[in-house]
């Protein structure tokens, strides 16, 4: 569980948040929306720790993280991934989600992965299908076949 109780976060003497109260149950699904400048990005940079907390509390799981470093916050099961700001663009989507799991015990993708998000399993197989053309055709030009 989630638990952010009067939590504040100001740039300066200008406060973006104040005194915000939100609880987010395990399984539960919570959308923050609202106008460029509304202090969505500011709020989840505050979360992860890299713009400071005002005053408040932070919990997670029980765990008070508010005066934590971003490390540790990661290390006790908290994340952020900005958008559109390619971090791993290099990496396929296979590989970003891989990367995540890294602080899991878990060796692969879970299937309730593709669930929640059919397009990856679209995306996993046409990687398939084009791996596959990729090593036949690899297997006729190494062996001199098709010339």
């Amino acid at each position: 569980m989630l638990a952010i109780k009067d939590y504040s976060v100001a740039y300066g003497q200008s406060e973006v948040i104040h005194k915000m109260n939100v609880t987010v149950e395990p399984n539960q699904i919570v959308a923050i929306l609202g106008r460029n400048g509304m202090g969505k990005t500011t709020l989840m940079k505050s979360l992860i720790g890299m713009v400071p907390i005002a005053s408040g509390s932070l919990q997670l799981s029980g765990m008070e993280l508010s005066q934590q470093k971003s490390y540790e916050r990661v290390k006790n099961g908290m994340a952020f991934v900005p958008q559109g700001r390619m971090i791993f663009s290099t990496m396929t989507v296979k590989e970003n989600i891989e990367t995540g799991l890294t602080t899991t015990k878990q060796k692969s993708i879970p299937e309730n992965i593709y669930e929640l998000f059919p397009v990856l399993n679209e995306m996993k197989k046409s990687s398939r299908r084009q791996s596959l053309r990729w090593s036949a055709a690899t297997a006729r030009h190494s062996t001199g076949a098709g010339e």
